[in-house]
């Protein structure tokens, strides 16, 4: 166990044990995995390691699992360290790429691994921020293979909120490091945590109460309601600021307007305070007049405040700068404010139990609530920070609030799966110790083999207990019969007979069927009962019961073996998807083909993309409809947003046919599709790219403007990564820097 380093304060800060742990345990050259509470200060034990990198002239890289959160941590460490110092590299943006600290989101790192590992050589440590996202379906998989193609020579600091099984991951961090990883879980908040339920017509309750109120007061009968406004004004006077979670972007906009049509949290001095630094920082825009700017500035002018993905993002940073100044008393949000964004507060409000999952309705997991729950507390201001639910009585079910207890924290899972990019890599490289380390030890693998083996060893125990219960009966003799048998028989025999008393209603086969059993059962009756003493009778008995309960026990043992070898299995997946690159064309035995070299670039729809630039779509087209075509690649579409508007400035028509060709080779040999193209907001980026304003864009269809900017950030980094595909066409890759140049423009800009 490593001891504690001797330092008491980091930037004015006392260090509490688990971070002088952490920190010796990283001086001694090992990695580390932290497990530890939000807001407890986990991301110091990070600047700490950041600073000693810089005193040794060592590079360092910082990871996080969304850009917003890369863009904050730039900030931060350019105030730290000096802009020479840091560099960021999100896809969508690249500043000082060549700094000693580079900070970059975990699918950037994982790329630059998969292509150029040598561009890492001088760097001594990587972090990864919010290392828990191993377990998130749709991202997991990145940090998989980051942490699998960490070149030796670097170690790691893995920061993760609290996950009751921190030593199974760093089990098999250590299993494919081959380096000793020390974990430091700490358990206790630096500010302790209530929790309440906010009861209709009673008030808050603590949750550990809830059901019992709810019952004995017979509440489910009444036909009672309350909402965030009866919450907030019950928690006013006390819990403010609050962070209120809603798990509806176009509800937190809603109750937002509700409350502040309601109150005024600000004195006229702050009023005017709010409001001259919301027009000073939106004025170089020219978005005064777009509704949602005009609402925003509404709310912010009575200290409440919005924040959700598809806010513009200029709004989003005057909204966490204001609530920063602490000019904000309630602001409404969607969860991914919680993730890394240090924003603590007083109390922290939930507007539901249940949550949308894009599909249906399911309540709140105990991890996700206590992401964002910690929030709740501020450290050396609080004594304690206050979390309540909004209780609907008409869809009570008290199993929704019971799990939320830390002990209830879910388990990790791994979500690892392979990419074509991934499996092309894997082939050109032709490194079989990487291919075994992707196909064999991934966490899911790792997993699936430990417990394979814990299963098959519980098996043989079992079998081996039941040969040893057996040794304790009695030797099996045909000329007798065992008298533990006798009553069994003759109770079998009694129940033959009176089914052929009543023979007249069976059939015939029936009736001789029963007639053979009969014959049987009396011939064992006749045979004489075996003299045995009480005590071999009892110990005869107590072995035969044990027997029957590992014969059930070995069932359940040998249905769960064979789930485990059951299971998709990653060289299947990896086999299958090669089929497809077989049959493409990408790929012909262990080679890469063409068209495959060219996939090794591309990180996001790499089929889809090969074929449009193997096709010349992007040398023949215009660079405005390269825009329009970008924009739909791997584009999402939310629930609601209505239908494609038609136009007539280009014809995408042959991208929907190459999707759909594409979507029946996979089809074929996968069984599922992943091929995703939708052009719903191609012609907003046709007339973008033509020059057109933000608000005659937004015209043109009701898609919240923080998408319509997202989704052309994200055309910036797939038209990077087809340009570094094409880098030997020096005429193509000029004109897809000029796309990225008209897209990055105005409000669609990023400012860090």
């Amino acid at each position: 166990m490593t001891k504690s380093v001797d330092l008491e304060v980091f930037h004015g800060l006392i260090l509490d044990d688990f971070q002088k742990q952490a920190i010796a345990a990283l001086l001694e050259g090992k990695s580390v995995l932290v497990s530890a509470p939000t807001g407890v200060g986990k991301t110091l034990i990070a600047d700490y390691l950041i600073e000693e990198a810089q005193k040794k002239n060592k590079e360092i890289v910082y990871t996080a699992p969304i850009k917003a959160l890369s863009n904050q941590k730039f900030k931060q460490f350019k105030n730290l360290f000096g802009e020479d110092q840091v560099g960021i590299i999100t896809g969508d943006v690249v500043i000082n790429s060549n700094a000693p600290i580079k900070i970059m989101t975990t699918e950037i790192f994982r790329n630059i691994l998969h292509s150029r590992p040598d561009d890492f050589a001088h760097a001594s440590h990587v972090i990864f921020d919010e290392i828990h996202f191993i377990g998130d379906d749709d991202r997991g998989a990145v940090w998989e293979e980051a942490i699998i193609l960490l070149p030796e020579s670097m170690r790691m600091l893995g920061l993760s909120a609290t996950i009751p099984n921190a030593g199974e991951l760093a089990e098999w961090l250590s299993h494919i490091r081959k380096e000793e990883i020390e974990v430091i879980a700490h358990h206790k908040r630096a500010v302790p945590l209530s929790h309440y339920g906010y009861v209709p017509g009673v008030g808050v309750v603590p949750l550990e109460d809830l059901d019992r109120v709810i019952r004995d007061r017979n509440l489910l009968q009444m036909d009672l309601y309350a909402d965030h406004l009866d919450l907030i004004a019950d928690i006013e006077d006390r819990y403010l600021p609050c962070l209120y979670f809603v798990f509806s972007r176009k509800k937190c906009e809603i109750k937002a307007k509700e409350l502040a049509d309601a109150r005024n949290y600000l004195t006229r001095a702050e009023r005017l305070q709010v409001l001259e630094f919301f027009d000073s920082m939106i004025e170089p825009y020219e978005i005064e007049n777009i509704p949602s700017v005009k609402r925003m500035r509404h709310l912010l002018s009575r200290g409440v405040g919005v924040h959700h993905a598809g806010l513009l993002p200029i709004l989003k940073d005057i909204v966490e700068e204001l609530f920063a100044r602490k000019l904000i008393s309630v602001l409404y949000c969607t969860e991914t404010f919680a993730v890394g964004i240090n924003m603590p507060v007083k109390s922290v409000c939930f507007d539901s139990v249940e949550k949308f999952t894009g599909v249906d309705f399911r309540p709140m997991l105990a991890q996700e609530y206590f992401q964002m729950a910690g929030r709740a507390g501020r450290r050396g201001i609080d004594k304690e920070g206050h979390s309540f639910i909004l209780v609907d009585l008409k869809h009570y079910q008290k199993e929704s609030y019971e799990h939320l207890r830390e002990e209830n924290v879910e388990k990790l899972q791994s979500r690892f799966k392979l990419s074509y990019n991934t499996i092309l890599h894997l082939i050109d490289g032709q490194d079989e110790v990487i291919t075994q380390m992707l196909l064999e030890k991934s966490f899911a693998a790792f997993l699936r083999n430990r417990d394979l083996y814990l299963v098959e060893d519980a098996i043989q125990s079992m079998q081996d207990l039941r040969s040893e219960k057996k040794k304790l009966m009695c030797p099996q003799d045909d000329n007798y019969l065992c008298p533990l048998d006798a009553a069994k028989y003759r109770n079998r025999l009694r129940k033959v007979k009176r089914k052929l008393s009543r023979s007249r209603q069976t059939r015939k086969a029936r009736s001789k069927a029963l007639l053979e059993q009969k014959a049987r059962l009396e011939a064992i009756l006749k045979k004489p009962v075996k003299n045995c003493s009480e005590k071999e009778k009892r110990t005869c008995y107590e072995a035969r019961r044990d027997r029957e309960i590992l014969k059930g026990e070995l069932k359940r043992l040998e249905v769960a073996r064979r789930e485990l070898v059951n299971e998709l299995r990653i060289e299947e997946e990896f086999a299958a998807k090669k089929q497809v690159l077989e049959y493409l064309s990408y790929v012909k035995g262990e080679s890469l083909l063409d068209r495959g070299k060219i996939a090794l670039d591309l990180h996001v729809q790499e089929l889809f993309v090969t074929e449009l630039i193997a096709s010349g779509f992007f040398h023949d087209r215009p660079i405005e409809e390269i825009c329009a075509a970008v924009v739909g690649i791997d584009f999402d579409r939310r629930r609601g947003d209505g239908r494609l508007v038609r136009h007539k400035y280009f014809d995408l028509e042959p991208l929907l046919e190459l999707q759909d060709r594409l979507a029946l080779v996979e089809m074929r040999f996968l069984g599922a599709t992943t091929v995703r193209f939708d052009p719903y907001l191609s012609l907003q980026a046709y007339l973008w790219a033509k020059g057109a304003s933000f608000e005659e864009i937004l015209r043109i269809a009701p898609v919240p403007e923080g998408d319509i900017v997202a989704s052309l950030r994200r055309s910036i980094d797939i038209l990077r990564q087809i340009r570094a595909a094409v880098q030997g066409d020096l005429s193509l890759t000029e004109k897809l820097t000029e796309a990225m140049k008209l897209i990055d423009r105005d409000v669609v800009s990023v400012n860090i």
